[in-house]
């Protein structure tokens, strides 16, 4: 699903309403989360590009327990700014929305700040949060991409989850991702497969040049007169 909207530049952004008559129910358990696209555009040109699937945590403190609430894209609405140095998208679906700020620092750029609502059918609960914190650092140009699950905490009983994540705001080409940047668990998770391997073949080197020193050395014992 491809959410797409177009705005002018500079036009302030306002977070569309989330009065809506369902509100989401929660599951006790994780649930698969499926990968949308959401871009935002001023004309032909696209300003913010993401990928990404989406998933909202919260605890519930009457029950005790962790409530999960996957986004779905197909039911969401996107909305945001194109800025010079700055510019939003925001992802609004029944009972809360997910607003990201993309600051540009040349020669790099990131998300300065993440945004979260969620109100529930359970109990009426409501959750609001933001974290302020320099994210997802990427060169002007470039894109972001985690596969990995990245989990952020929004406050103590509140937190946001990103499965398949690719994302490029400002210098965008065509309506295409730029160069991929990986993020550190997706790097880590390579170089953990070839460090076990270059283990193991070190294992063997030894072994075998243990094997060939034994076989060489002179063999000593009683001689028969």
């Amino acid at each position: 699903m491809t959410n797409t909207t177009t705005i002018r530049p500079g036009t302030p952004t306002t977070i569309p309403s989330t009065t809506r008559t369902v509100r989401p129910t929660p599951a006790p358990r994780p649930s698969p989360i499926p990968t949308g696209t959401y871009t935002v555009s001023n004309g032909n040109r696209t300003c913010i590009k993401a990928v990404m699937g989406l998933q909202l945590m919260a605890q519930n403190t009457q029950k005790k327990q962790m409530e999960y609430m996957a986004v779905n894209p197909n039911a969401t609405e996107t909305s945001g700014s194109c800025g010079t140095v700055q510019s939003e998208l925001n992802i609004t679906f029944s009972g809360g929305f997910i607003n990201f700020t993309f600051v540009k620092q040349a020669p790099t750029y990131y998300v300065s700040k993440i945004e979260a609502r969620l109100q529930l059918s359970s109990e009426g609960m409501l959750y609001y949060a933001a974290i302020d914190e320099k994210l997802f650092t990427t060169k002007l140009g470039n894109s972001f991409k985690c596969a990995s699950k990245q989990t952020f905490g929004l406050e103590k009983n509140f937190q946001l989850l990103f499965v398949n994540m690719q994302l490029q705001a400002f210098d965008i080409v065509g309506n295409q991702f730029g160069k991929e940047e990986e993020c550190f668990p997706d790097k880590n998770g390579k170089v953990a497969p070839i460090a076990v391997g270059l283990s193991i073949l070190g294992l063997f080197v030894i072994v075998f040049a243990t094997f060939l020193i034994s076989r060489r050395k002179p063999h000593r014992g009683y001689q028969r007169i």
